[in-house]
């Protein structure tokens, strides 16, 4: 299976807040920490946020935290609600079937 870029940084912010749950983690770190764009960061946090998966705080002295223990997280939820196209398989798409099975 295939992830999306989108669904990678997701995964690496939930990971990053998760590592760092004694405090808030900014944008900049996670860009810093992970070579990201804040642009597509900024997305994934607004979304992540959305889904009641982090808190976020806003001004100085802001950042972002998870929302719940890190245990409670089913990374499979987490994926099926960042992937816009999610095909397991490329067999499945009825325009690109090319597997001989």
């Amino acid at each position: 299976m295939r992830l999306s870029e989108y669904t990678d940084y997701t995964l690496r912010v939930l990971m990053y807040c998760a590592r760092n749950r004694q405090r808030l983690v900014t944008i900049n770190e996670l860009a810093e920490q992970h070579g990201l764009s804040k642009g597509h960061l900024m997305k994934v946090v607004n979304d992540l946020a959305r889904q009641g998966l982090i808190e976020t705080t806003r001004g100085r002295g802001g950042g972002l935290r998870l929302a719940q223990e890190p245990g409670a997280i089913r990374i499979g939820d987490v994926v099926r609600a960042s992937e816009t196209d999610f095909r397991l398989v490329e067999c499945f798409d009825p325009g690109t079937n090319a597997c001989t099975l």
